[in-house]
């Protein structure tokens, strides 16, 4: 193998994903002492893309200026309603909060998407694709002839991965996407201005009260049959209850992703709290939200752990008495819920 055709490989992204995502060796992220099972991957992907490039950011911090930690779907037996933080161009969010700058571009075959990626990583960057949830390509093996090349992903779920894909296994996703409507990649651009850190927290805590009723508009359309906020809560708990108990019912498709954000949303508030960009009556309520979230988080890891996740044995998970302790489960997250959204709305009475 000539010089020219040695493989290029970013080496700071690739350790970002095995320190964030591989290392648990399953569906999940890190975020400081917590591992969240099955997070949004198109999240847990952009904060690997931001720490490979220097952002002192977690999964908390990303999750919540999203707007993905306010905005809660729940369809019975569907699972596009959760990802309904990719309508509220999480991108933007990201970037205004963070200066991490952000821009997708399209290509049309796999040659282009090839060029793309090498154009991409050149720069010193990875570039973030979609799939059944999201790959992040991050090098590539130039070759004499097109079908010898390679390009190194990384993905997380269903399978958990980092691993050189052929050109026939690149070809095939480019396929894919194109079927989907999908062929595009994600990368960094360059750093932007932020809005200063107390108005994001005040959108971030006006979308958590407001979106907990109804949200926005075009989510709504988009998603016409689903049911959100707290009523979407309330919707899943009855759903845990009243499932057939002769059947497998799994704490996952339908909401996963979503629960764990309960936590993240606290997390954050409570850095708002410390870092005292508001007055201390305000900190009090925002804190005290804090606390009530990360209640509301224990609550539904009693759900996922103990009584109807994939850990939970599939003839335990099949009791009528898991169906009823797991409904339990999360209308107590869901008092918790309504307990902390009042702290953010006393909050929101103060500043306004």
């Amino acid at each position: 193998m000539s010089e020219r055709h040695a493989p290029i490989v970013l080496q700071n992204a690739v350790d970002q994903f095995q320190d964030l995502i591989l290392r648990q060796g399953e569906h999940s992220v890190r975020a400081g002492d917590e591992v969240y099972i099955q997070p949004h991957v198109y999240l847990s992907l952009h904060l690997v893309q931001m720490r490979a490039q220097g952002w002192d950011v977690d999964f908390d911090d990303v999750a919540a200026v999203s707007g993905a930690s306010a905005l809660f779907a729940y369809q019975p037996g569907e699972f596009m309603p959760k990802y309904a933080h990719l309508h509220v161009d999480p991108d933007a969010r990201i970037a205004e909060a963070t200066g991490f700058g952000y821009a997708w571009a399209d290509f049309a075959d796999t040659e282009g998407a090839w060029q793309l990626v090498v154009e991409v990583v050149d720069s010193g960057r990875s570039a973030k694709g979609w799939d059944w949830e999201n790959s992040l390509f991050a090098g590539y093996q130039d070759a004499a002839k097109p079908e010898g090349r390679q390009v190194f992903a990384m993905a997380d779920g269903p399978e958990t991965y980092a691993k050189w894909l052929a050109w026939s296994e690149f070809g095939q996703w480019v396929e894919r996407m194109q079927g989907w409507g999908m062929a595009r990649l994600g990368r960094h651009t360059a750093r932007v201005e932020t809005r200063p850190a107390d108005e994001v927290a005040l959108r971030v805590m006006r979308d958590l009260v407001a979106w907990s009723v109804r949200p926005p508009d075009a989510v709504g359309q988009r998603f016409a049959n689903a049911t959100f906020g707290l009523a979407g809560i309330e919707s899943y708990a009855a759903a845990c209850e009243d499932s057939d108990p002769n059947e497998d019912w799994t704490a996952c498709h339908d909401v996963n992703g979503q629960w764990t954000l309960r936590n993240s949303t606290g997390v954050y508030l409570g850095r708002v709290a410390q870092a005292g960009l508001f007055p201390e009556r305000v900190n009090r309520h925002l804190r005290s939200a804090a606390s009530e979230y990360r209640a509301a988080y224990e609550s539904w890891k009693e759900l996922y752990y103990r009584y109807l996740g994939h850990r939970v044995p599939e003839a335990a998970r099949k009791t009528a008495e898991h169906r009823v302790a797991g409904a339990a489960a999360v209308r107590q997250g869901l008092r918790h819920e309504r307990a902390a959204l009042a702290e953010v709305e006393r909050a929101l009475v103060v500043l306004l």
